[in-house]
């Protein structure tokens, strides 16, 4: 057998059995080796042959088993039946004797006959130690006996004793086993005639004699015999000690089965039985008839078992030689055959690691010969198609890759597009800039068409010069024979593959002399952006030496060209749905105005109403006070112009006078508080009566300077010597307000009051160079107009401008305050006109009222003034 492994070059090298240095041979691909197959060919022998010795070692020694167990069992039932039977023999033999003792009735002999025959019985049976004769009642006649002195006539009563009793009924008595003088076994034989006359001779046997027989029954070397009683007492065995000892031996195994078996009829051998001294012994059994004694032969396990474990010893030697022959078998054998596999294993190990070249000699003449032909051919076909193979790979990866960059370059494009938010500059640049990258290009424009005319929206990678001059100059004409040109008017891809070569640059048209000339622009390709079939941009790739561009590229670039397409689009429809909101939003904000004041109205129509109805209720009632108040006020001087002439003591004219200044006094605070309750339901009369003007456009300064002259004559009317600072700064752009010119008023004339107040209470605490000053100021804020009213009075504590807006919430001395200024205004200003009054002050100070207006109302559905 010839084995090697070698390559096509002619260094081939011969494989022998692996040396202990030799380098690991390489796993073959597909699965780790868990074991080696010279290994499994060795254990497979050894396990062949030793399974088959010892299947028949098992096989024989089960069946010598059973067969050897089966034999000592026979061989020793045989023994207790023989010793059985010989015991049985020897008490019917006494039996047998002592019969011709009761053939004869008492009256057919004399006493000394009957002693005679008695002694000839002693002298023939040895085992009969003494003989009594009883007569048919019970008495006892005659006893002659070995071991005492012969009676005759005693008169012993035996009637009742089971001996006579027994007899009498059963014609034989067998006694239980007793011991003499504790050392002799003895049992009581009687025995009646078959005349009722003839009495019951009653003989003693000793059992002794039984011994010899117990003792002649050999079992191999260490078995032996014995009788056990029918009470489980031991009758007989070679050790005469234990049968002298009176020994129980009910409770052992084999004993209790035997007796069991003996009342069923038939006695089972039990194996693995414990004897008296704690052995494992066989034991077979057999009864002795008819005394109910048993017979039991035993053989220790170890003796009986002993040429079984022989056997088995002797299986065991050819079972390990039969082992180590078929170890060095397989070990032959396996060498034989796992040498080739090897080579077949280390062959395809480097045909898989790719050595393709490699191939395998075996010279075996079998299957495995043939097994390393095909190795060697599929070697041959593996390196031929391996070469194509690795075009192919490599070819198929750059289309991978190719794939993988455009398809990376569209979900960038798409992300930027997702997240652009209706701003396309970025949308272009990224588009732009993948193009460019995708198609190998050296720069890339974005165009947009308006008109005739084209926009240039984006640049990527241009020329620093090139990038200058379309950022002066990023609308274009294109010529007609330009690719921008041949691109409108076909609505189709121009690719160009030299610039230089084409009659637009012969030309001199500046747009391609441009591209060409400061761009370096060879090879470009441009392709429309159309919608609904209309071009509304371009996409243009330049390659600066002539170098076309693929099919793929270009319909990538188109690719692009759509998605801004969308982009476009999208961008559009997103600008008219923000513009649609916002409108909609101001639209609803606007109604939502309308609605509250719609509701303020009617609300204030409401408490108008019910305000006017509890003012004009109060009025008469208040004017009755006042009234009467004042005539009281005149009754009284006339009753002091009365009681001067009257002629009273100087103490009751001074109580007199006392009671009547006080009494004015108290009218004077009637009429006062009745003046200012009458100020305040003039107010709430104010407050809720309709009709308070019509609403229409006014200047606001002009309303702001009539309310501060108004505002500052009548306070210099109400109190002379009145002067305050006035300040203007009228914006000229407030211009015109959409407003209710009289309530309006009305609300500059209450801040500017409250203003003067202030300051004029502020200089009449003294303080040094303090001069009153009140500024009004207004500005545009385009569809707002903002008012500001400051003076330089006393200022606002904050727990006062909390509430300084409530209804009927004063801070002013009673009489020159109501309470409902601010609250009037702050309805007027907020509630009907939609606007805003705010407050900005200083204790001390400074208090700055800034109001805020609408320059147009909302749409109501009363013209009419508030209510």
């Amino acid at each position: 057998m010839s084995i090697s492994l070698h390559p096509d070059a002619p260094q081939g090298r011969t494989l022998a059995t692996p040396r202990a240095d030799a380098p690991e041979t390489p796993a073959v691909p597909g699965g780790k080796v868990h074991s080696r197959l010279f290994t499994k060919y060795v254990a497979l022998f050894v396990a062949v042959v030793a399974i088959a010795l010892l299947s028949n070692g098992i096989f024989e020694v089960f069946f010598y088993y059973r067969e050897h167990k089966a034999a000592l069992i026979r061989i020793q039932h045989e023994q207790a039946e023989a010793a059985a039977a010989k015991i049985g023999q020897f008490i019917k033999e006494i039996e047998s004797q002592l019969g011709w003792t009761t053939q004869l009735p008492w009256s057919a002999g004399s006493i000394e006959q009957r002693r005679f025959d008695a002694l000839r019985l002693l002298r023939q049976v040895p085992a009969i130690t003494e003989l009594a004769q009883v007569d048919s009642t019970g008495k006892e006649r005659l006893r002659v006996s070995r071991l005492a002195m012969d009676v005759v006539d005693s008169g012993l009563d035996l009637s009742a004793d089971p001996k006579f009793t027994e007899a009498v009924a059963h014609k034989v008595y067998y006694g239980p086993v007793y011991f003499r003088r504790e050392s002799e076994p003895y049992m009581t034989l009687a025995l009646a005639g078959t005349r009722k006359d003839a009495g019951v001779s009653i003989a003693e046997v000793n059992l002794k004699l039984i011994w010899d027989v117990v003792s002649q029954i050999k079992v191999g070397e260490h078995g032996h015999a014995y009788v056990v009683g029918a009470q489980g007492r031991l009758i007989a065995h070679p050790d005469i000690s234990l049968v002298l000892r009176n020994t129980d031996m009910s409770k052992l195994a084999q004993v209790q089965a035997a007796q069991a078996g003996r009342g069923s009829g038939m006695a089972d051998e039990l194996q693995g039985a414990l004897n008296i001294q704690g052995q494992q012994v066989l034991t077979a059994s057999a009864p002795i008839a008819p005394l109910g004694w048993t017979m039991f032969v035993e053989l220790p396990v170890e003796e009986a078992y002993a040429s079984l474990y022989a056997a088995l010893q002797r299986l065991a030697i050819v079972l390990l030689a039969a082992s180590l022959f078929a170890v060095l078998a397989g070990i032959f054998l396996a060498r034989r055959m796992v040498g080739p596999i090897q080579a077949l294993r280390a062959g395809a190990a480097r045909i898989g690691s790719g050595d393709f070249s490699q191939r395998i000699s075996i010279k075996t003449g079998d299957e495995l010969e043939g097994l390393a032909d095909q190795f060697n051919d599929m070697g041959a076909r593996l390196q031929e198609s391996y070469a194509d193979l690795e075009n192919k790979v490599e070819q198929r990866t750059s289309e991978l890759k190719e794939s993988l960059e455009q398809q990376t370059a569209t979900a960038d494009v798409l992300k930027v597009i997702s997240n652009s938010s209706g701003d396309l500059q970025p949308v272009f640049d990224a588009m732009l800039a993948n193009a460019t990258k995708i198609c190998g290009a050296k720069f890339g424009m974005m165009w947009l068409i308006e008109g005739t005319a084209a926009r240039c929206v984006a640049l990527h990678n241009a020329p620093p010069a090139f990038a200058d001059l379309r950022k002066r100059e990023p609308v274009i004409h294109p010529g007609p024979s330009t690719a921008m040109g041949r691109l409108l008017k076909t609505r189709q891809v121009v690719h160009i593959e030299d610039a230089m070569a084409e009659q637009a640059y012969v030309e001199g048209d500046p747009v391609r002399r441009a591209n060409t000339d400061l761009a370096g622009a060879r090879t470009i390709v441009a392709v429309p952006m159309l919608k609904d079939n209309e071009v509304i941009g371009a996409i243009g790739i330049f390659h600066q030496t002539v170098q076309p561009f693929t099919e793929k590229q270009i319909d990538l670039v188109t690719n692009f060209a759509n998605q801004a397409v969308i982009a476009i689009e999208n961008a559009r429809l997103l600008n008219e749905l923000r513009q649609r909101t916002t409108e909609l939003s101001q639209s609803l904000d606007e109604l939502r105005t309308a609605q509250d004041r719609l509701i303020q109205t009617e609300k204030l129509a409401s408490l108008g109403q019910l305000t006017a109805g509890i003012a004009h209720e109060i009025k008469n009632p208040l004017n009755f006070v006042n009234n009467f108040s004042a005539l009281s006020t005149e009754l009284i001087d006339e009753l002091n112009d009365l009681l001067k002439i009257a002629a009273l003591d100087d103490k009751t004219r001074e109580e007199v006078d006392e009671l009547t200044h006080m009494l004015k006094g108290n009218l004077e605070k009637v009429v006062q508080h009745g003046k200012r309750a009458d100020s305040i339901v003039k107010n709430m009369l104010l407050h809720s009566r309709e009709g308070s003007g019509e609403r229409r456009s006014a200047d606001i300064n002009a309303i702001v300077e009539e309310s501060l002259n108004l505002a500052y004559h009548g306070a210099r009317a109400e109190k002379s010597g009145f002067n305050i600072a006035l300040e203007r700064d009228l914006d000229p752009q407030a211009g015109m307000v959409d407003l209710y010119p009289q309530e309006i008023t009305r609300v500059f004339l209450n801040l500017i009051s409250n203003g003067f107040y202030a300051a004029t209470k502020r200089k009449a605490a003294g303080e040094a160079g303090f001069e009153p000053t009140l500024r009004a100021t207004t500005r545009n804020l385009g569809n707002r107009v903002e008012i500001r009213i400051r003076d330089n009075g006393t200022g606002i504590p904050k727990d006062v401008r909390e509430k300084m807006f409530n209804p009927f919430f004063t801070t002013k001395p009673a009489g020159e305050g109501t309470g409902l200024g601010l609250s009037m205004s702050h309805d007027i200003v907020v509630k009907q006109h939609g606007g805003r009054i705010e407050v900005e002050t200083a204790p001390g100070a400074f208090t700055e009222f800034i109001i805020t207006l609408p320059r147009t109302l909302a749409a109501q559905e009363s013209t009419g003034g508030r209510n």
